[in-house]
């Protein structure tokens, strides 16, 4: 039987077995991460030991975020590595902790290293070098800091800059792609407005010649297919030039000048003065302002817009064509600008012709769209498709409201950074 003495004594091993065991557990969750405070009582009170929770979340966020980390010795030795940085180099975590920073240093980039590294014991440094991992480079922007004096080592961040590359590569790619077409596109030019129409004016030629000196010997179905050799030369022709302004609109010089809006309608009015009058079109106009525009590419759009509206018109009705200007926010706006400009000046062009479904309103500034019958309307097709992109050329957009027999309304946006008014 044991006495009093010997059992006090078993008890109070057992009590210290039993909280060495608890402080190894709290040892090791410590290590781990896993507590960022802790409690001990002693002497009927409880006594609270805090982690510093913050530098435990900075720890944990380090440990997880996209980004490579470490800290090196004033000597390059490195004395920590989050796991983002040892699986950027394809290695464990053994093998990188206490290694020197250098062996990961691809051989190109030592010295940049070296200075980058040298400036950063002062304070500070960031820069792009290529590190050396498993027979291969990793394009890297690192940022390093310095930790003294609460720590005696340089922070390092490091970003793989791998994708970045790639992309600014195929980036690199298209853009001589870019160039290549604009070559050719130039080339096309070249040949639309020499070689292709010149077979066209020696048709237009030879017909209008044959019709005139045996016009009496042909029959009348022979006058109809004449006639229709003569109107299909003539469309094509139309159609060539008109692919050719709309090649224009991509290549031209793309000047902005300040031009008044009503200049730009008056030398419209010159332009369509025989179109104006044989449909006596009248076209009104309320105080506009002055815009920053490349001249010639906005009257073309005008001109476009309102030899539309007056081509268009209702049968026995006089076209009339309202233009106007008031400034808008960009919110109003329906459809995406490349400018990112908060205001814009919005132009509203509106007639009182023979409009179009609503459904239509998107498809008609497509290339080669067209609404009507070649035999009820004459055109190409284009011309709203180079309004659409002379707009592009002044980051805005136009659209267009209408319904079928209602007239039709084009909206103009353009944006009013670098405008004068």
């Amino acid at each position: 039987m044991k006495t009093l003495p010997e059992a006090n004594t078993l008890k109070r091993i057992e009590d210290l077995e039993n909280r060495l065991a608890e402080a190894e557990q709290l040892i090791d969750a410590i290590k781990a991460g896993e507590v960022d405070a802790f409690a001990i009582r002693s002497e009927n009170k409880m006594e609270v030991f805090t982690l510093h929770s913050g530098d435990y979340a900075y720890r944990v966020l380090i440990e997880n975020f996209s980004e490579g980390a470490i800290n090196v010795t004033e000597e390059g030795l490195i004395v920590y590595s989050n796991k983002y940085f040892h699986e950027l180099l394809g290695l464990s975590y053994e093998n990188v902790i206490g290694t020197s920073v250098y062996e990961f240093i691809h051989p190109e980039s030592i010295a940049s290293f070296q200075s980058l590294f040298t400036a950063a014991l002062a304070g500070k440094s960031k820069g792009e070098i290529k590190l050396n991992a498993a027979s291969k480079s990793i394009p890297v922007y690192i940022s390093l800091t310095s930790l003294y004096p609460k720590l005696p080592t340089i922070g390092i961040i490091i970003t793989d800059l791998t994708e970045k590359k790639n992309q600014a590569k195929l980036l690199e790619e298209k853009n001589k792609e870019l160039v290549r077409s604009n070559v050719e596109l130039a080339s096309f030019s070249y040949s639309a407005s020499h070689d292709l129409q010149e077979p066209l004016r020696k048709i237009q030629a030879f017909t209008s010649r044959i019709l005139q000196l045996e016009k009496e010997n042909f029959s009348a179905s022979g006058l109809d297919y004449f006639s229709r050799i003569t109107n299909s030369a003539a469309r094509m022709q139309s159609l060539i030039e008109a692919l050719l302004s709309y090649s224009r609109t991509n290549t031209s010089e793309k000047r902005f000048i300040p031009t008044k809006l009503t200049d730009v309608i008056e030398e419209t009015k010159v332009d369509l003065q025989e179109q104006i009058e044989q449909n006596n079109a009248v076209i009104e106009s309320t105080a506009l302002p002055v815009l920053n525009i490349i001249p010639l590419q906005f009257q073309q759009l005008i001109t476009n817009v309102i030899s539309n509206a007056i081509k268009y018109r209702k049968e026995n009705v006089n076209p009339v064509i309202k233009i106007s200007a008031v400034k808008v926010s960009a919110s109003e706006i329906r459809g995406d600008v490349d400018s990112k400009a908060d205001m814009y000046w919005k132009i509203s062009i509106a007639d009182n012709g023979i409009g179009f479904e609503p459904r239509y309103a998107g498809k008609i500034f497509d290339l080669f769209q067209r609404l009507h019958g070649q035999n009820e309307y004459s055109g190409t097709g284009i011309g709203l498709a180079i309004c659409k992109k002379i707009m592009q050329n002044h980051g805005g957009i136009i659209t267009a409201e209408s319904e079928s027999e209602k007239g039709a309304t084009f909206q103009i946006y353009l944006p009013t950074i670098n405008q004068t008014k």
